[in-house]
């Protein structure tokens, strides 16, 4: 019988994978991606009347709720139905690597051991990188954070391609479009009134940055702080204002929102939008019959989980189509899927892709190059007594998770929702680092009560399995290092590229780049350090002593801290690997207008796009960039019409 039913899968499986014929169905434009990039994009164009086929590996994720609670924010990145799980490398000197604790090996499928000691004939991975499949991208599991680009992210790209579209003047009205459908707003600061001793460490913050209220005045003046947004678009000098704020986040009423609803709501008002979910784009197909190949269309497998880095992949399983664009074939993947598509398709460094015999359509050689990443480090404490505010909180949607049920039955009003009605994080210390090179804030230092120290398999488990942690956590905008590829592993599609950072002093060094990088880092570690002694100024509140253990009372000097970050840190807001450039600069991938050099009816529109890492938080940017290339789009359709 066993024989019987291997034979049976098998045959199912070799059934599944026989091509089926094009999609008779012809589409105005397709989008490949429903993230940041890619989801409102294809709702714009739809919403403007053209129709429009949005692709999207995974499934569609509405009614799991997961990806509607805020505080769920770990456990979001864990759903084996949602997640992808890819490995990095921060250094390609293995030895080194593994100093980092969260170094993570695999002993069976998608079975991993954190850390030293593996079992002999565990294999070496890498630093976990979470990515979230499913309709929405990885919006659907990211921290909600909501905070502006700068200007000069913009006039940056402005001045690199002498197109003043992309300068910050203009790009308003794309934030302006962008707040059209995405609401954004803090966690209501009387949740705090429930837990003393956490808004004690939240005035340490606050003093450390030179704001703290009086003792005796405290509560009430910590609420005030908190309804200082970092977003004041009114203040001319808001790119450059140190301070401590309230950190926005993309909610309504408690619970997360973000582009799956938008997308939702685009076809459920009739606009056309075809969203066709579990599909897995594997090549972006050209007509050669002209000098300048053009993009016509797309090849895809259709199939729950077909991608190696879903935990839920089966083997031998997909069934192939594909689809035709009469207009354009947008590519909005993300960093680094959007390169291993470019790449499988013919397009990249030829020297890469002859090694694995795949014809050349056009030699890019900046493809999956110049790839940046914020670097992130913390520093956690321990007390001998649990935040309140999480009592009854277990991060698991048991029954006797009472944090859920209070999120579930209560309105959005005073604090009511709990603990879930919030990703943790309620304010930051905002600064200018003493080796920024611009005047643009370059720190941000979040805290919270968790024990965060970085991603690696079932980090949300560990962050949460006891609730007498706290963290400051450092955020390092406007890093230098750019030394970051994405490569193929293989010229399978599904199998995920190989990806390398390349941190600190293995990557860019020119200026000394990687020690303003990491001297900066110190520089919060010291503020995180602060906040937790000027804790102790507010002992009215009630709070207890703590240990610290990362980075640890015995790290003291420069040179200690420093070893400690470049071990430790990691990045989530991987960039840059497509950029956009100059016509004269050979490793641009991209001009002003989003366009993929050498080809025609082809464009990228995700966070691979930027020259430079934008601003604190990634998100707010690629939907503006969205938003702009909506825009472009639709303007090159009007000339090519008239």
């Amino acid at each position: 019988m066993r024989l019987l039913l291997l034979s049976l899968l098998a045959s199912l499986s070799l059934v599944s994978a026989v091509p089926t014929t094009r999609d008779a169905e012809e589409y105005d434009y397709v989008v490949v991606g429903s993230g940041a990039g890619g989801g409102p994009l294809a709702c714009r164009l739809a919403r403007n009347g053209y129709k429009t086929l949005l692709i999207e590996a995974g499934g569609n994720p509405t009614g799991n709720v997961n990806v509607s609670v805020p505080g769920y924010q770990a456990v979001v990145t864990q759903d084996p139905t949602l997640r992808w799980d890819i490995f990095v490398n921060h250094y390609q000197d293995q030895n080194r690597a593994k100093r980092d604790p969260k170094y993570t090996y695999e002993v069976g499928p998608y079975q991993y051991h954190v850390g030293p000691n593996p079992p002999p004939g565990a294999k070496e991975l890498g630093i976990l990188y979470p990515r979230a499949s499913g309709l929405g991208g990885c919006i659907t599991h990211n921290a909600l954070i909501w905070i502006l680009p700068h200007k000069s992210d913009w006039n940056d790209i402005a001045t690199l391609t002498g197109d003043n579209s992309w300068a910050a003047t203009n790009m308003n009205q794309y934030l302006d479009r962008v707040n059209e459908w995405l609401p954004h707003a803090p966690t209501d600061p009387t949740i705090l009134l429930r837990d003393l001793p956490l808004a004690q460490h939240l005035l340490g913050g606050a003093s450390a940055i030179g704001v703290g209220p009086a003792p005796l005045d405290a509560i009430p003046q910590l609420a005030n702080l908190l309804l200082q947004s970092p977003n004041n678009r009114l203040n001319p000098a808001r790119d450059s204002a140190e301070g401590y704020f309230q950190i926005p986040l993309i909610q309504k009423f408690g619970s997360r929102v973000g582009v799956l609803e938008y997308i939702t709501r685009t076809v459920e008002e009739g606009f056309p939008l075809t969203v066709q979910t579990d599909t897995f784009v594997t090549k972006i197909t050209f007509d050669k019959s002209s000098e300048k190949p053009k993009a016509n269309g797309v090849e895809f497998l259709q199939g729950e989980y077909l991608y190696r880095a879903s935990p839920l992949h089966r083997p031998g399983y997909g069934r192939r189509g594909s689809v035709t664009a009469k207009k354009e074939v947008i590519i909005s993947a993300g960093t680094f899927n959007t390169v291993q598509l470019l790449k499988l398709s013919g397009i990249g460094g030829k020297d890469e892709l002859q090694r694995f015999d795949i014809p050349v359509v056009k030699d890019l050689p900046g493809v999956g190059t110049n790839m940046m990443d914020r670097y992130e480090i913390p520093v956690n404490v321990k007390h001998p007594k649990d935040f309140s505010i999480l009592d009854g909180c277990t991060f698991d949607l048991k029954d006797h998770d009472k944090c859920l049920k209070q999120w579930q039955s209560n309105p959005y009003i005073l604090g009511a929702r709990g603990a879930y009605g919030t990703n943790g994080l309620a304010a930051a210390m905002a600064k200018r680092s003493d080796f920024a090179t611009t005047s643009d804030i370059d720190l941000y230092v979040f805290g919270g009560p968790i024990n965060f120290q970085g991603y690696f398999p079932y980090w949300g488990d560990f962050a949460v399995r006891d609730h007498q942690h706290f963290s400051w956590y450092t955020l390092k905008a406007h890093t230098k290092n750019h030394a970051g590829t994405v490569e193929l592993r293989s010229k399978d599609p599904l199998d995920p590229p190989l990806i390398n950072f390349n941190y600190f002093d293995t990557g860019t060094t020119a200026g000394g780049a990687d020690k303003l990088d990491v001297s900066a880092i110190v520089q919060a570690i010291r503020m995180s350090r602060q906040a937790l002694s000027d804790y102790n100024a507010y002992k009215i509140l009630g709070g207890t002593e703590f240990v610290e253990e990362n980075p640890g009372p015995e790290m003291q000097t420069d040179e200690q801290l420093e070893t400690y970050i470049k071990d430790r840190a990691w990045g989530h807001h991987a960039s840059c690997s497509c950029p956009i450039g100059p016509e004269d600069d050979p490793m641009a991938v991209l001009d002003s207008e989003f366009r993929v050099r050498g080809v025609d009816n082809l464009r990228v529109v995700d966070a691979s796009i930027f020259p430079k890492i934008p601003g604190i938080f990634i998100q707010s940017a690629i939907f503006m960039a969205s938003e702009k290339a909506a825009d472009v789009i639709m303007a090159a359709n009007k000339e090519e019409s008239q």
